[in-house]
């Protein structure tokens, strides 16, 4: 029997594909690069642009030349010594109360035999499901001196009075906003941390405390300090609860001095300034990255998991069981559940009243027929779930690109997924303020409409996103690939029909999770709104600000709320783990 019948279908030569392929990588990478540079390198050149403008009331391209005026007036000014020291209490106090509280949750959940703790440790994770501007809102409710119930109950028990519009007041909330992200992250260190070199410290005769400083703590080290350094940059661009408890008093931090230094109440903006103080955020925020950065490269010198005799069995609490069981249900009911619950309470008041049991007669949904009836509502309601659909679904897309970028498009590819971390480092409102100006230069009709928005959010949630679906794609092993190819498949039936489908479970969570953070994102909503282009934060931002009709803004929280927790509660049931 001749050969040619045994292969009907001769592959051709092999120089060919490979050819063919290595052209369209290349055009692919080119692609992926003008978008990253489009999308980040562009506004932050205009940023950089802008703050070496000595602009005040004009726009940074109106103004001839080049300075360091900016720069040099702000630290030559006494504020910029106000503001530093602002900042860092707050970033200090934030990440050092955040800490100590996922740190004790991440342990006792995972490494002991705490009760309850299938329903303490999702319950800890709740502030996930709510934004920030919804939190920083029920907190004011809940432990403002005037009629807040955790204050009240202070003032009675031990007879001070709680002030939360203060600088501890901020770094509280912060504080407790962002044990969830802490937690997951260390969550996983503490699980894995084999038991047998606690024992090995028992059996020396060293007690509980001695062998968890000097055995648990060193080995979790390396995700400590990681989780430490990114909850420093995310602490750095914190904005809405800084702003919104620090307004009555003036207290600025970095954040929120950038905003009010483009929107201030006199309604003359110096861009040039505003600019300056962004660039120095993020030169701060691009130090801390880099220090994560190494942190996580160098996690493996502390690996204390191996194949052989691992095993993991919870440290028995004995008398302590219950105590310690009462203060994370305190944790819980305090920072969580009560500021929640006056929120709710407050959106069924006709004024401002502390929860009680002789007023329940008074309450009345007044406030939320009100927010419905209220044409500007409607027309910002629909603007959110338009500018979160289209975010969601662009971000789920670029990231989709580039994360098989990375994984199938060699060094360039590579690279160009690392430079995309560049966005972790730009602070929400200095991302805003950067688009901004962008296209009020740029001869491009997006500037007052939803597509600024959803061009800047999009920027800032690639970087997270590629990252999501990257973790996805290397799960899945090359030879599934190769035997579509084997198959005669080429390169694009391969992608089609074998690694799309298997990383569809991904993309949609990533597009979930994206939908969800969307909805509640204020600095960049609020530095690029105009009448036509308002968002529901933007509008509970409103009511604070202006009016201060706290009913009003807490029943519109409230249906924040409902929105950003059916989407998480949906990112959840899909199984959703984040991942940075």
């Amino acid at each position: 029997m001749p050969s040619d019948t045994l292969s009907p279908a001769a592959p051709p030569h092999p120089g060919v594909p490979r050819q063919r392929r290595d052209r369209i990588l290349v055009a692919v990478n080119i692609a992926i690069g003008a978008i990253i540079a489009y999308l980040v390198i562009f506004p932050l050149g205009m940023l950089l642009f802008s703050s070496l403008k000595d602009s005040e009331m004009k726009l940074p391209f109106q103004v001839s030349g080049f300075s360091l005026a900016n720069f040099t007036s702000i630290l030559s000014s006494k504020r910029i010594v106000e503001v530093a020291l602002n900042t860092t209490i707050f970033v200090a106090g934030t990440v050092a109360l955040a800490l100590v509280i996922s740190v004790s949750l991440a342990y006792l959940f995972e490494r002991t035999d705490i009760p309850c703790r299938r329903f303490l440790a999702p319950s800890t994770l709740a502030p996930m499901a709510v934004p920030a501007t919804v939190m920083a809102v029920a907190w004011v409710l809940a432990a403002n001196p005037a009629n807040g119930p955790i204050a009240i109950t202070i003032e009675r028990v031990f007879g001070f009075t709680v002030d939360i519009y203060s600088l501890p007041g901020m770094i509280l909330v912060a504080g407790i906003f962002g044990v969830p992200g802490m937690y997951i992250m260390l969550a996983p260190t503490f699980a894995r941390l084999n038991l047998e070199f606690e024992e090995t410290a028992a059996t020396s005769g060293a007690g509980w405390l001695t062998r968890t400083r000097k055995v648990v703590l060193p080995l979790t080290t390396p995700g400590i300090s990681a989780a430490t350094m990114l909850l420093i940059v995310i602490a750095l661009e914190e904005f809405a609860i800084p702003a919104i408890l620090g307004m009555p008093d003036q207290i600025f931090v970095f954040s929120s001095l950038v905003q009010a230094a483009l929107q201030p109440p006199s309604g003359i903006p110096n861009y040039g300034q505003a600019s300056a103080y962004g660039v120095m955020l993020v030169l701060l925020s691009l130090v801390m990255i880099a220090i994560y950065r190494r942190q996580t490269r160098e996690s493996h010198r502390f690996q204390v998991v191996s194949g052989k005799g691992y095993r993991s069995t919870p440290v028995k609490l004995g008398r302590w069981r219950i105590p310690l069981l009462i203060i994370v249900s305190l944790y819980v009911f305090i920072s969580i559940i009560l500021p929640i619950l006056t929120l709710f309470w407050t959106s069924l008041t006709p004024f401002l009243q502390p929860i009680s049991l002789d007023k329940i007669g008074t309450l009345t949904f007044a406030n939320y027929t009100s927010i419905f009836t209220n044409p500007s509502l409607s027309h910002a309601l629909v603007n959110t779930l338009v500018i979160s659909f289209f975010t969601a679904t662009l971000t789920a897309g670029f990231a989709l690109w580039l994360a098989l970028a990375s994984s199938r498009g060699g060094r360039i590819g590579r690279t160009l997924f690392d430079l995309s971390f560049l966005v972790f480092a730009i602070p929400s409102v200095v991302l805003g303020m950067a688009v901004l100006f962008l296209y009020l230069y740029l001869p491009i009709p997006v500037y007052g409409t939803i597509w600024i928005i959803v061009i800047a959010l999009t920027t800032r949630y690639i970087p997270r996103g590629s990252r999501m679906i990257q973790t996805a794609l290397l799960q899945l092993d090359s030879g599934l690939e190769e035997v579509g190819r084997v198959c005669g498949a080429s390169n694009g039936v391969v992608l089609h029909r074998v690694v799309l489908p298997l990383v569809a479970p991904a993309v949609s969570r990533t597009w979930l999770w994206v939908f969800a953070n969307a909805l509640g994102e204020l600095p960049i909503a609020l530095l690029l709104s105009s009448s036509d282009n308002r968002t529901i934060v933007v509008l509970l931002w409103d009511m604070i600000g202006e009016s201060a009709n706290y009913p009003e803004a807490s029943a519109l929280s409230v249906l924040l709320l409902a929105l950003s927790a059916v989407s998480i509660w949906w990112v959840n049931r899909r199984g959703f783990q984040q991942h940075i």
